[in-house]
């Protein structure tokens, strides 16, 4: 009898061996496998997040393009007028100078 019971004490001992060493393997896979989604999900956030900030810098490029497009047009028109401003006055200025000469 005590040898029976010796007996069944070693195969559950052997019994819990097994299972605790089947428990760390699944463990030990369950978190390798944890790593591995970690890490896929950092690189797609990692893509993801240079795709966005290349998209972004494109918008803002486009935004300043035609900024400094608006820019160019206005000092364009501008200097149009300052032009013809200044024609307008060279004549006064060579009529006034022709009459002074004619007097």
């Amino acid at each position: 009898m005590v040898e029976e019971a010796i007996k069944k004490i070693k195969e559950k001992e052997a019994s819990c061996a097994k299972a605790l060493e089947a428990a760390k393997e699944e463990a030990e896979r369950k978190i390798k496998e944890a790593q591995e989604k970690a890490e896929k999900l950092i690189k797609e956030t990692e893509t993801t997040a240079k795709e966005e900030g290349r998209k972004l810098i494109e918008k803002e490029e486009e935004l300043a393009n035609k900024g400094a497009q608006k820019i160019r047009e206005k000092s364009l028109k501008e200097k149009a007028r300052i032009r013809e401003a200044a024609r307008k006055r060279m004549n006064k200025a060579a009529s006034f100078i022709t009459q002074e000469i004619v007097k």
